[in-house]
């Protein structure tokens, strides 16, 4: 028996030492299948570049231009150490790309860093991408005369006799107001007359009052000059200086010069309307004033009603929107709940933007339709969030069919490119805690349940053209204009994707909601966002 159990034994490492040598080998094979169809699409993308005309084409990386600050200023005899790892990070030429990953380091089930270069699409068509290149080109110029101008650098000279201000100066279109703070300070060099000038480009400069042994020229003009024997009634003079816009250009900024002797500052004046606010009425005690919940739905109609059974088990007065671009749609009655239907396939983002144009509270819960409201679906722990800091989108977590909670929350970088375009970074993380609220952080893309301010979001919306996927799009869209926050505090489940309800429901919604190869958006990131390429971490 020993005998006949040891050759049982030595059969069976045998054989799984067969099976691990062919796992292995079908591995390996694997990984240089990945390697080669992904460098083979790195080859195409540089086919397509050879078609680009080279006015378009961005130069090939350069070494780091050192001719900034520190080339001049007359301390060029001062030796200095330089930091490669500081330079890497900080100086660019403008022609970003979006580094290669190691294809031969590859661990299956695990998603490491990946580029994509979105020209790709335009592969079997050189003509399609000259021509989408050259209105994007059109369309990037257009759009940056109507922004307004980048706003210059301000230097300030450590041993100028004058004080004068240098931020938060705002007059309203053809509004005048006061400018405080003019002074200028006794040199060892006091001349018997001194005179000060000002001159604005966008306004006229006059004063409100008349100082005795002052003499005031231009005023109602562009050009002041103030003169006087005493530097006390000068500064005196100063304080009554007032500037009056009179070119009708809002949301702009008019550089004011100050100049005494060789000495010479800029007092930056923004022109921009008082905004309105636009205030919400509520009642404090009641949850169903202050916000609503939205949803888009699609066919699936048994996920629909479950979502709504689940709401109303934890807020029954709650009011629920539902935007539906199904094709023959169902009805869904119910009290507190608006159901608009759209054309068919009208869209994901559409469906999104015509539900958030109907709130009229002042944040609203977007909930995907197959969504489980659960007792830690807490809202007003969202809200408690939102009221206490200055955060616009306040996402909760979303657990799977084995109660996991899936935390998402995602970085974005734009790094400034050439003619073909920039280039994004997304990275998994986020920035920081948010402040009073340890189970929240900051980030720049979370998951599809979120709480958020109804007129902001209603300011930036979903673009309607993305009809079957779109997610990361609207966070896009929003960066720099929204404030987006992740907590782990409020969690909300999800339907279980392992046993459908409905295999024929489940059949057609996939048909429609997942798109083809054909239907990628690269060309519409690579046109909207002027982007080349995207890289993963």
């Amino acid at each position: 028996m020993p005998e006949i159990w040891t050759l049982a034994g030595m059969q069976v490492r045998c054989r799984t030492k067969v099976v691990a040598t062919a796992l292995l080998l079908l591995l390996t094979v694997g990984t240089f299948v990945l390697h080669f169809t992904k460098v083979s699409s790195r080859s195409k993308y540089a086919m397509i570049y050879k078609y680009v005309p080279s006015r378009w084409q961005g130069t090939k990386k350069s070494q780091l231009n050192y001719d900034y600050p520190w080339k001049g200023a007359g301390l060029q005899h001062i030796p200095y150490v330089w930091k490669d790892a500081v330079a890497r990070r900080v100086l660019t030429d403008g022609n970003c790309s979006c580094p290669e990953e190691n294809l031969f380091i590859s661990i299956p089930l695990y998603h490491s860093a990946s580029s994509h270069y979105l020209g790709n699409d335009f592969a079997s068509g050189p003509d399609e991408l000259r021509e989408v290149m050259d209105q994007r080109n059109q369309e990037k110029e257009r759009l940056e005369q109507r922004a307004p101008p980048r706003p210059p650098i301000l230097f300030a000279n450590g041993k100028s006799p004058l004080s004068y201000p240098t931020q938060g100066l705002r007059v309203q279109p053809m509004g005048s107001l006061v400018i405080p703070g003019l002074r200028l300070e006794e040199l060892a060099e006091h001349k018997e007359i001194v005179d000060i000038q000002l001159h604005a480009q966008l306004g006229v400069l006059t004063t409100l009052a008349d100082i005795p042994s002052v003499t005031v020229e231009g005023e109602g003009t562009k050009h002041l000059t103030i003169s006087s024997g005493s530097l006390d009634h000068l500064n005196r003079q100063l304080q009554f200086l007032v500037y009056t816009n009179t070119d009708f250009n809002p949301d702009t900024v008019d550089y004011a010069d100050i100049r005494y002797a060789y000495f010479q500052g800029t007092i930056p004046i923004r022109i921009q309307h008082k905004r309105l606010l636009q205030i919400f009425d509520f009642s404090e005690d009641d949850i169903a004033t202050k916000v609503t919940i939205v949803t888009k739905t699609f066919l699936r109609y048994n996920m629909l009603r479950q979502l709504i059974a689940s709401v109303r088990k934890f807020y029954p007065t709650i009011n629920i929107i539902i935007a539906d671009d199904s094709e023959h749609p169902e009805k869904v009655q119910g009290e507190n709940i608006e159901h608009y239907i759209m054309p068919f396939k009208k869209g994901w983002f559409a469906g999104r933007n015509l539900a958030v144009s109907q709130v009229t509270t002042p944040y609203f819960l977007w909930v995907d339709d197959d969504f489980i409201f659960t007792q830690d679906t807490r809202i007003e722990l969202l809200l408690q969030v939102a009221k206490n800091t200055n955060l616009d989108v306040i996402s909760g977590v979303v657990r799977d069919d084995l109660g996991l909670a899936r935390k998402f929350t995602q970085k974005i970088r734009i790094e400034e490119g050439d003619d073909l375009g920039d280039c994004l970074f997304r990275s998994k993380g986020y920035y920081h805690a948010v402040e009073g609220f340890p189970d929240c952080v900051v980030a720049d893309i979370v998951v599809n349940f979120f709480l958020a301010d109804t007129t902001k979001v209603q300011s930036v919306r979903f673009d309607p053209r993305l009809t079957r996927v779109g997610h990361t799009e609207f966070f896009m869209d929003g960066l720099g204009k929204l404030r987006v926050a992740s907590c782990s505090h409020v969690t909300i489940d999800h339907a279980s994707k392992i046993w459908p309800p409905s295999v024929w429901q489940n059949k057609m919604y996939k048909k429609f909601r997942e798109p083809v190869n054909t239907e990628s958006n690269d060309k519409f990131w690579f046109y909207k966002y002027n982007l080349k390429c995207i890289h993963y971490t």
